[in-house]
């Protein structure tokens, strides 16, 4: 494609995608619209109700021609709800609030604001930075607006440490609250949708604010029940049932306020079955019901994959057919993927005869080939190699090596995809040739170790070499054994060499290992022997590594314990449930390991380590590293006592926004838990 044309439909996508989703000022511009308070609320030391009471403005020179101005407020306490002030005024500048006005508010004498203010090094300095000035120093009516209580609660929330009960808080808070107060504890809801789908009050409570006037309350609403929908891996479709009916009652009144709305759509989208049985729901989804925007076109098309709705599928064929070949590529991928999930075969041809259209045209057919690999059928090998044969940009290229992998992935990659992957292993093209390298170590062949070997070499990054050295050493491709024994006593590479070195083999290896044991005196050095001949399978050196972790002070021990289960050696059970106990977190981690290997090879019952590795999951105050070992421990051994575990682990508040949490409620749907 010519620079020009590029740049032409480069534009074009621009300007479609601005139409496709409207800004929030394009909205109704409500300040409350998304507000939350929840985070400042809980690092916040000082909250206060303020009387705005002197606006003053000072301006200084820099550099005798820069000019700038700062402003000084002056507040008079109304109501402190956290922490304590004993003086009779606050002053502060512009700075320490982050704010600076804009052309819609500005703090003004005798406001009523709310401040949320944590120490600085020389004083206070406000912790809630949203953006605009009244999200981040909200106006109040007066010390008894409704807002106050919203805070109040939120204070409380910030202080359990059961998140539970702090479902149970907010949505107690949430009975009471009306209009922009209730955003904020929706908000704030939708952090624990979990837990929250699972309570009875839970949908009454949200569904209740769905006919607030303010439209961005209606939307903070339907945001938060789609949440709690998709949350519900219970699968209730009694519980679905007057959300839906609900939902569909508001969309029938054509709300004006096209952000409402969308999410009012996709909380009707994420209720399923209940939804595609309510004939009001039904003709609110329907693809060609007149719309006014191509955001509403959009969320239902995600809606109707994602439900699979068969009876949508002329309406969602014509769609895609007259789609115009340059409509922005977001919008593109999820009609096809869409019509993907209604109609694989049809789709297919679909995306065949779109793509030669946009090539014709001198439009990029990246999106065209990202889909091939989202069909996940093997139809769609033939087509992909066919994509590669058009004279593809860099951009292009990418996706055909995305696609491959993902149908590697999903067990659909073709042993045709191995050569033209091999042409795209450029060094001068780092990114391209990393990703077509990920889809071969996916495809596993020993073709495709074949196409990888001539590269080798000319990886400059060491972990990377690592995981090529390991993949070649699976088919039997043993050239990476230098730099896996050379590099192995690197502390970030130890994990990736002693796996590679497994991989490969080499008959080198044990002799070298156990020289380096006998002779060195270096740790670093006879930690990687230990643990290599450990992944090895050496089991003539279980002897020796029982006798070393017989004291687990020794610098060997952790090594010694790891190497000891790889080797599957259960005499040393014993020093293991002592690990298991130890305040070295290093050992604890090497006992987990250790022990999710031996103890479904044990003979003997293995009830107390099994409860120490359930033990340290549920411990608030063990490391997050070794919470996320001892339970990845329990699923590997599919251990009974894994659903009381997440049960009770998702429940702590220390772990909210940490990859633990995410790992436990993934791990809560699958298995389908019912929380108490």
């Amino acid at each position: 494609m010519s620079p020009m044309r590029q740049s032409l439909s480069l534009i074009l996508g621009l300007i479609l995608v601005a139409s496709l989703v409207p800004s929030r000022t394009e909205a109704r511009d409500e300040w409350f619209r998304g507000l939350d308070l929840e985070p400042a609320a809980s690092r916040a030391d000082l909250v206060m109700i303020v009387r705005v009471a002197e606006v003053s403005e000072a301006k200084m020179v820099f550099g005798g021609k820069v000019e700038r101005a700062a402003q000084q407020f002056k507040f008079e306490p109304v109501r402190t709800l956290k922490g304590v002030f004993a003086r009779d005024a606050l002053l502060l500048t512009s700075e320490d609030l982050g704010v600076y006005g804009d052309e819609r508010s500005a703090l003004e004498r005798g406001q009523v604001r709310l401040l949320l203010l944590g120490r600085s090094g020389i004083g206070y300095a406000n912790q809630n930075q949203a953006g605009g000035l009244d999200q981040s120093v909200p106006p109040l009516r007066d010390e008894n607006d409704p807002l106050r209580a919203t805070v109040e609660v939120l204070i409380t929330v910030s202080q359990e440490h059961d998140r539970g009960k702090k479902v149970t808080l907010l949505l107690n808070g949430l009975k009471t609250a009306k209009g922009p107060a209730a955003i904020p504890l929706l908000v704030a809801l939708q952090r624990r949708a979990l837990l929250a789908a699972q309570m009875p009050a839970t949908a009454a409570a949200v569904t209740s604010h769905l006919g607030d006037p303010s439209a961005p309350v209606r939307e903070a609403a339907a945001r938060t029940l789609q949440l709690l929908l998709e949350a519900d891996y219970l699968d209730r479709q009694e519980w679905r049932e007057e959300p839906v009916a609900v939902l569909a009652a508001d969309l029938q009144q054509k709300d004006s306020d096209l952000m409402a709305r969308l999410a009012e759509l996709g909380a009707l989208g994420a209720a399923g079955e209940p939804a595609l049985k309510n004939e009001a729901a039904v003709q609110q989804l329907k693809l060609n019901r007149p719309r006014q925007t191509f955001a509403e076109r959009s969320v239902l098309l995600q809606i109707i994959g994602k439900n699979k709705m068969a009876g949508q599928r002329d309406a969602l064929l014509a769609f895609v057919e007259q789609m115009p070949l340059d409509a922005p590529s977001d919008l593109q991928f999820t009609a096809d993927r869409a019509l993907a999930r209604l109609d694989t075969k049809q789709a297919l041809k679909t995306l065949v005869q779109r793509m030669k259209n946009k090539y014709a045209l001198g439009l990029d057919v990246a999106t065209e080939i990202a889909l091939l690999g989202e069909l996940r059928a093997a139809a769609a090998v033939p087509a992909l190699l066919d994509a590669y044969k058009l004279s593809l940009n860099h951009g292009e290229k990418m996706q055909f090596a995305v696609a491959s992998e993902t149908l590697a992935d999903h067990k659909l990659s073709d042993p045709r995809l191995v050569a033209p992957l091999s042409k795209l292993l450029d060094v001068r093209r780092p990114h391209l040739r990393w990703q077509a390298i990920q889809a071969l170590r996916k495809i596993d062949t020993d073709e495709a170790a074949k196409a990888v070997h001539p590269h080798l070499r000319e990886e400059a990054d060491l972990f990377r070499k690592l995981q090529l050295a390991e993949f070649l050493g699976r088919h039997g491709i043993r050239d990476g054994y230098a730099f896996a024994i050379e590099h192995m006593s690197e502390p970030h590479l130890l994990e990736q060499a002693v796996a590679a070195l497994a991989a490969m083999r080499e008959p080198k290896a044990v002799p070298a290992l156990r020289d380096i044991l006998k002779t060195s005196h270096d740790t670093t050095w006879n930690t990687a022997a230990i643990r290599a001949l450990g992944a090895l399978g050496e089991k003539e050196f279980a002897g020796q590594f029982l006798e070393i972790v017989q004291d687990l002070k020794r610098p060997l021990a952790l090594p010694a314990l790891i190497a000891l289960g790889d080797l599957g050696e259960v005499k040393a059970l014993a020093k293991i449930k002592e690990g298991l106990a130890s305040r070295n977190e290093r050992i604890v981690l090497g006992s987990v390991r250790a022990a999710a290997k031996l103890i479904p090879l044990a003979m003997v019952k293995t009830d107390d380590l099994r409860d120490q590795l359930a033990g340290l999951v549920e411990d608030a105050d063990a490391a997050q590293e070794v919470r996320v070992a001892a339970l990845e421990a329990l699923v590997t051994m599919k251990d009974p006592r894994l659903d009381r575990v997440l049960a009770s682990t998702v429940r702590d508040s220390g772990l909210e926004g940490s990859g633990l949490l995410d790992r436990v409620e993934k791990l809560l749907r699958e298995r389908k838990v019912q929380l108490a």
